[in-house]
């Protein structure tokens, strides 16, 4: 991302989030610039010759059907994706674009000129949105699963081939095909040629994805449960992240494929430069987030978060009557509330802590700092437990447990909402622990009998406690 990129999305987060919020924004996004860069390098004619031995040598070979709503697509950038898709090592594949646009023969011409009869034209007679042009494709697809791209986006050479290789993979660990795929991606300048902004994803977690759609692209899902679903026309914007909700509710298995898989274009005005030129489609996302709560059953507030497209999802009451299935939820530990660094909090199972020196004010890469997660371990000086557990919390470390407020949360949502401060959190008073207590001993055996009795844990980063280490 250059630095008027920057500059542009850094003023518009100044504007909705005020002048602290933005400098720190400002500071953060020229300080991870190196991490978010892409080590994605174009393959050789070697390489290419590869991936065609590979994709030919597979021992399963569904039909790919991918569908493409079109509208107005700048010809350089449409013909640049229909070639990315035609020229997969991988080639049981079909395209079908669905045309909205204005005036059809452009595309229409570009379709003709390519001669593969695995392009499925179809012409549409009006611009309904983005769900229902989709829809309209979907009708046509005669695949066993069905890839989603943008009219401009591209796709590496050997995506569907990877698709494939991680759809044989999981058959052999699980017995079955997972429902949903999905990669990792970066960004390409216009030219396709430079990428930017590499996002390595984490397997499923469907903690997270109540916080951002951290999926996006590319995602393949079976062809029946995508049918079955269909997108809702009346969350255009946010209508492939609703999909995956309703997705999850459906009891779908995803999997996970930890390559860059797909490029997303970015131009002037787009959503993967400009934040701001979708404003409206974050706003969908919280309906879709508050429809998934209420098919749930769960009561939940959802609110932007001041990074726009993340969300905190927050239960109403106590957490426990809601999500039996958690066993703990945890904040993080922090040297001072304000100008200091998180010294604790989430954890891996091998003490690792996930954002450690990570400024307050930041939000880390890809905002995941500042995420509700699921968790492998939390830090005892900032959790509440739940009370089927109190019994365990004490044979571990010695002390009963009881409860006190802390001061306030730290609220990590726009400032223009005008929202009084939040309460604070009853969590576990760590000051009833002995001086001389080993914490992050303490924390990783109580977290490991919590995952050992089937339950799940919770990180809340907006918890925060001050480190009296």
């Amino acid at each position: 991302m250059d630095i008027l990129s920057v500059a542009s999305r850094s003023l518009g987060f100044m504007k909705r989030n005020g002048f602290c919020a933005g400098i720190n924004e400002i500071s953060e996004s020229f300080s991870i610039r190196k991490l978010r860069g892409s080590d994605y390098v174009m393959p050789t004619e070697r390489d290419l010759e590869v991936f065609k031995k590979l994709a030919d040598n597979l021992t399963y070979r569904p039909l790919i059907s991918i569908v493409v709503p079109a509208y107005n697509t700048d010809p350089f950038g449409f013909e640049g994706m229909l070639d990315s898709v035609l020229t997969q090592a991988y080639d049981n594949l079909e395209l079908i674009i669905a045309d909205a646009s204005d005036d059809k023969a452009i595309l229409r011409a570009i379709c003709d000129s390519k001669s593969d009869k695995r392009i499925k034209y179809l012409e549409l007679s009006e611009n309904k949105g983005i769900s229902e042009n989709t829809n309209a494709a979907l009708e046509e697809a005669n695949g066993d699963y069905i890839a989603l791209l943008d009219h401009d986006d591209l796709l590496t050479p050997d995506a569907f081939l990877r698709i494939i290789e991680n759809i044989i993979s999981y058959k052999k660990r699980c017995s079955k095909e997972p429902d949903v795929i999905y990669s990792d991606e970066d960004k390409t300048g216009w030219d396709g040629k430079s990428f930017t902004e590499r996002n390595s994803k984490p397997d499923f977690d469907p903690e997270l994805l109540l916080n951002n759609n951290y999926m996006c692209h590319l995602t393949v899902m079976k062809a029946g449960l995508l049918k079955k679903l269909h997108f809702k026309p009346e969350l255009d914007g946010a209508q492939d992240f609703d999909l995956l909700l309703r997705a999850v509710r459906e009891g779908a298995t995803f999997s996970h494929v930890p390559q860059i898989l797909y490029h997303w274009r970015t131009s002037p005005g787009s959503s993967a430069s400009n934040t701001e030129a979708k404003l409206y489609a974050y706003e969908a996302g919280v309906k879709a987030l508050s429809d998934h709560a209420g098919a749930l059953g769960l009561k939940a507030d959802v609110y932007n978060l001041r990074n726009v497209g993340y969300y905190e999802f927050r239960y109403s009451g106590d957490i426990f009557s809601q999500r039996k299935d958690l066993g703990a939820v945890g904040g993080r530990v922090v040297s001072e509330p304000h100008r200091g660094k998180i010294t604790g909090g989430i954890m891996n199972s091998d003490g690792t802590v996930l954002y450690e020196g990570l400024p307050v004010g930041y939000t880390g890469y890809f905002h995941r700092a500042v995420c509700q997660q699921s968790a492998q371990a939390l830090d005892i000086r900032c959790i509440k437990l739940n009370p089927e557990l109190w019994d365990e919390f004490y044979k571990i470390t010695g002390v009963k447990y009881s409860e006190h407020r802390t001061p306030g949360t730290i609220s990590m949502r726009p400032h223009e909402n005008g929202r009084p401060p939040q309460e604070g959190e009853k969590i576990f008073d760590a000051k009833s622990l002995p001086e001389d207590a080993d914490i992050k001993k303490l924390s990783l055996e109580l977290s490991k009998r919590i995952r050992e009795l089937g339950y799940g844990m919770l990180y809340y980063p907006s918890w925060q406690v001050k480190s009296h280490e």
